[in-house]
């Protein structure tokens, strides 16, 4: 199978769209940017009167200047919950990590559009003492824009994380104690992602010695790893609440997923030296990646990095190789498959069958999308089938 190149979207975007002049092999998925003619009509379909607003992606402009539009359709079905609990610790204005976060959710919203619903919470909880629990600060809610648009849930997403600084310990079990009813209760399927640029901390009740005391791990000045002094016994040093909080972390990840949610550990620069603990909550949750570091680690704190991998459990969670559209294609031989923006041959066994309003996408293609290394799919009409 041909390589694809890798275009940002949505988990599992779908369109359908209304054919209008070319007759020959579809382009390379675009948007009509460059193509002031081609816009949202009246009805809400693709329109080739040019209005002033919102434009319509598209295939590409053909060789006799039609376009292909690609108007997002929405699958039949409930999408999934996305729940983000991010760390907000006092090393998380470490290379601006905290904004960058931030900005990563807003773009995998923007991206996911319609397509799943978006929660999230914040650790220790801003407005109580540096290792209170948790907090949920935005519940789930499903986006409200085309993908690729931002909306208004977006926007409100992006607002409130705007007004909470990063500050504080690493209360992790405790947060995930605390918020487990309520992310249980969430309708649908729901899925835990938790970002962490540390080892798991603010156990008033835990005691350590200097090879399981955080600043010991991290090889603070004066506190070498594993050695002498344990930086934990000094209260300077934050006493108890400064050892690795390991094993009740450990505990309430696995109580997540027994309960049926899984949950993905992303490990934002800082945490490689807890690696190890990374990998056996990525394992306690259920969605351990098959190689090591079995958690989906982050080595630079620039936002594409970052975004790369909650993009990847993003597609993974939404991936389905059954596509539902909302009305059965009124001409099969003028529908393509698109994944990653680049056109699917229907023949072959990694091709695609129409059935009815059913597309499947079989074969190798199909593992992509279930591995989550394919993040765009789309159906689009109006263009005639590639078929190999």
């Amino acid at each position: 199978m041909p390589a694809r190149s890798r275009l940002t979207g949505p988990a599992l975007a779908v369109a359908l769209a209304a054919a209008c002049g070319s007759t020959s092999r579809p382009p390379e998925l675009g948007d009509t940017s460059g193509n002031p003619e081609a816009s949202i009509g009246d009805d809400g379909g693709p329109s080739l009167i040019g209005d002033g607003g919102l434009l319509e992606k598209s295939c590409g402009v053909g060789p006799d200047g039609g376009v292909c539009a690609c108007a997002d359709e929405p699958l039949l079905g409930d999408p999934p919950t996305l729940y983000f609990m991010l760390d907000r610790s006092g090393s998380m204005n470490d290379s601006n990590k905290w904004i960058t976060i931030q900005l990563t959710l807003e773009q995998l919203m923007i991206d996911l559009g319609p397509r799943a619903k978006v929660g999230a919470a914040v650790f220790p909880d801003p407005s109580q003492d540096a290792c209170a629990p948790g907090v949920q600060i935005f519940a789930p809610a499903r986006g409200d824009a085309p993908a690729g648009t931002a909306g208004p849930t977006d926007l409100a997403l992006l607002e409130r994380l705007g007004t909470i600084a990063a500050d504080g310990g690493t209360p992790t079990a405790a947060t995930l104690q605390v918020l487990a009813p309520s992310i249980e209760a969430i309708a649908g399927a729901k899925y835990v992602i938790l970002a962490t640029d540390g080892g798991p901390n603010c156990d008033a009740s835990a005691s350590c010695t200097s090879a399981t005391c955080t600043y010991n791990i991290e090889d603070q000045p004066g506190c070498p790893p594993g050695g002498t002094p344990n930086c934990c016994d000094d209260p300077d040093y934050g006493g108890a609440l400064s050892c690795l909080d390991a094993n009740p972390t450990i505990a309430a990840v696995t109580a997540l997923a027994q309960a049926g949610v899984p949950v993905y550990v992303v490990g934002v620069p800082g945490s490689a030296p807890y690696a190890e603990l990374l990998d056996e909550l990525a394992m306690a949750g259920g969605t351990a990646r098959g190689s090591e570091p079995q958690y989906y680690a982050v080595d630079t704190s620039d936002q594409a990095a970052l975004y790369g991998a909650m993009s990847k459990i993003a597609a993974k969670i939404a991936g389905n190789c059954t596509l539902t559209l909302n009305q059965a294609p009124p001409d099969p031989t003028l529908l393509n498959v698109y994944l990653d923006g680049s056109v699917l041959a229907q023949a072959g066994p990694n091709g695609w069958t129409l059935n009815g309003a059913t597309v499947t996408i079989l074969g190798t293609s199909c593992q992509e999308i279930l591995e989550g290394d394919v993040l765009d799919v789309r159906v689009v009409a109006g263009c005639p089938t590639v078929t190999k």
